[in-house]
């Protein structure tokens, strides 16, 4: 069978399952064209939505049973349940889809590899086939966290970005005499288009405020989400002043100044470095071709003046 065929029916297996599943879950059409009311619809909505996530549950239970077996006893597993909520996934079944997804991915990717090259008959030595199954598998197993480890770090660079001037602004409002959560909430609202990771996690954190959880627990959950060694020695500071009975609008001074000059000194110690960057496209690119153009017409000259 031609490779091509094989694709065809692959592509469409993939299309009908995706209209079983438009059909099973999208919205019935009878509730539709008979015009119910909202509020039967809302109740409708969500008695599907429940359905749903019982449906998931009981779909991913055998993947979280594995997580609660081995995060006592084995640390990668809480490493990449942090790593989700730096990545900005916060649901609790964040780490049970994590793993169902590398799982998933990694037996399709293997089963696909070797279905392809049974049906096309290919001429690859057993070890050779056998290396592009485990390979693609493989590839398919890490793919998903390397995505994920991507994500926290661009989480991370925006949040430190951003964070000077949050503490800036959460300065200016304790000045004015506001609350900590009020002044948490209003930079919240303010930087929500200039940095919107750092609205979330300042909107989270006042959601844990109205929960009733107190000051130091809810920026140390802030500050395990973000995984962010400036942010960790902030909450520190901040949790140290209350409970010393210390200033706290001097506290965030003192953090937004150090930050400020440490990321001066970062860019001075990155303009420190670019002229030992620059010496590698120098010797590679730009002095061969100077030298080229030197010594070229001065060895024709030699050489027609050399007599024969």
């Amino acid at each position: 069978m031609p490779l091509s065929l094989v694709v065809i029916i692959f592509l469409t297996v993939v299309m009908v399952i995706m209209a079983i599943g438009l059909l099973v879950f999208g919205r019935d059409p009878v509730a539709a064209r008979i015009g119910v009311s909202f509020e039967d619809e809302r109740k409708a909505e969500s008695l599907r939505l429940a359905k749903e996530n019982a449906k998931l549950d009981r779909f991913l239970e055998p993947f979280k049973q594995r997580i609660r077996r081995t995060e006592d006893d084995d640390d990668a597993v809480v490493e990449k349940v942090d790593l989700l909520r730096a990545a900005g996934f916060y649901s609790p079944r964040a780490g049970a889809i994590f793993l169902a997804i590398r799982l998933t991915l990694s037996v399709i990717l293997a089963v696909g590899m070797s279905t392809i090259l049974f049906v096309s008959g290919s001429t690859l030595s057993p070890l050779v086939a056998t290396f592009a199954v485990v390979a693609l598998g493989a590839a398919g197993y890490y793919a998903p966290l390397l995505v994920i480890n991507n994500k926290a770090k661009e989480n991370r660079y925006n949040f430190s970005r951003g964070l000077p001037d949050a503490l800036d602004m959460t300065l200016i409002c304790l000045e004015a005499g506001q609350s900590f959560p009020v002044a948490l909430q209003f930079v919240a609202k303010e930087f929500r288009v200039a940095h919107p990771a750092v609205s979330k996690q300042f909107e989270i954190v006042t959601l844990e405020f109205r929960a009733g959880r107190n000051r130091a627990d809810a920026l140390k959950n802030m500050a395990r989400r973000v995984d962010l060694p400036e942010l960790t020695s902030i909450v520190n500071m901040v949790n140290q002043s209350e409970s010393l009975g210390t200033s706290l609008t001097g506290a965030i001074r003192a953090a937004a100044f150090d930050m400020r000059r440490e990321r001066m000194m970062k860019a001075e110690e990155k303009a420190n470095k670019l002229p030992v960057l620059m010496s590698i496209p120098l010797t590679t690119c730009i002095f061969p071709t100077l030298f080229m153009v030197i010594l070229v017409p001065v060895m024709m000259n030699i050489t027609q003046n050399i007599p024969g």
